[in-house]
């Protein structure tokens, strides 16, 4: 009996030094390992380019999570206030009476500010807005001589806005209002001052606009764009005992940056 064991251990022992000197359970016969890493530098790369396809798909999904979010706030939480300034170039047609003669003028660069309140709606948004602006201007005519003064507009408008999101935080818009202005103007001419235009006029505004907007938070966006502002014809007045004068086909151009806090 013992010789039997002593017979299976020195076998038990031949076995196993024999698979230590082999390598070990497991090696793969000559010219495999090559092929075996090959294959495992494929799956590497394929695995890695899943990855960053996963964290490109990760990225959109949160930017689409984040605008649900700021659409379910915007549900609770639609108000905003809006507080803009405004880079506006301002034509009319003034006719001199006396002389029948129509110019159309053009005036320099002016500024304004406006201050709006409004409520949100998903994609589309209301506002009631207060605005002025005001600009100078100078020009010579054959009829008045050399003429300068200035014009200002003071507007209560009820605006319209609808928003289309483009990518991440941006969005265009487009953009309508209707409301009251009162326009004022006033300007002297020739060298003695004797002509002289000084109006006042109670007027209907209208505009229709159009730009981009960025959100910064759910809470917090700023807007830049175009708006074309228009009125009803202010009527004739004067300061004058000698000459009258009409005004009448008052437009601007304005550039408009704004930024609205919701709450």
């Amino acid at each position: 009996m013992k010789k039997i064991l002593s017979v299976m251990a020195v076998s038990a022992f031949v076995l196993t030094a024999g698979v230590a000197l082999a390598g070990g359970p497991g090696k793969k016969a000559d010219g495999c390992p090559a092929a075996c890493q090959q294959q495992i530098d494929d799956l590497n790369s394929s695995q890695a380019q899943q990855n960053e396809q996963l964290g490109a798909h990760g990225k959109q999904l949160a930017n689409h999570e984040g605008r649900i979010t700021t659409l379910e706030k915007n549900a609770y939480n639609p108000w905003y206030v809006r507080a803009g300034v405004r880079a506006s170039w301002l034509s009319a047609d003034v006719t001199a009476e006396f002389a029948s003669t129509t110019k159309e003028v053009s005036s320099d660069v002016g500024f304004g500010g406006a201050l709006a309140v409004g409520r949100q709606f998903g994609q589309f948004r209301a506002e009631l807005e207060l605005a002025h602006q005001k600009t100078d201007f100078s020009y010579t005519d054959v009829s008045f001589g050399k003429v300068s003064g200035d014009v200002s507009l003071s507007t209560v408008m009820a605006n319209a806005y609808y928003e289309i999101p483009v990518a991440d935080a941006f969005a265009v818009y487009g953009m309508a209002g209707v409301g009251y202005g009162k326009f004022s103007g006033n300007g002297t001419g020739f060298s003695d001052g004797a002509f002289r235009y000084d109006n006042d006029a109670n007027v209907i505004a209208y505009k229709i606009g159009a730009g981009v907007t960025y959100n910064f938070a759910d809470n917090m966006a700023a807007d830049l764009g175009y708006e074309y502002l228009g009125t009803t014809d202010p009527g004739t007045t004067t300061s004058s005992t000698n000459f009258n004068s009409t005004v009448k086909d008052v437009d601007s151009h304005n550039v408009v940056a704004s930024f609205r806090f919701k709450f």
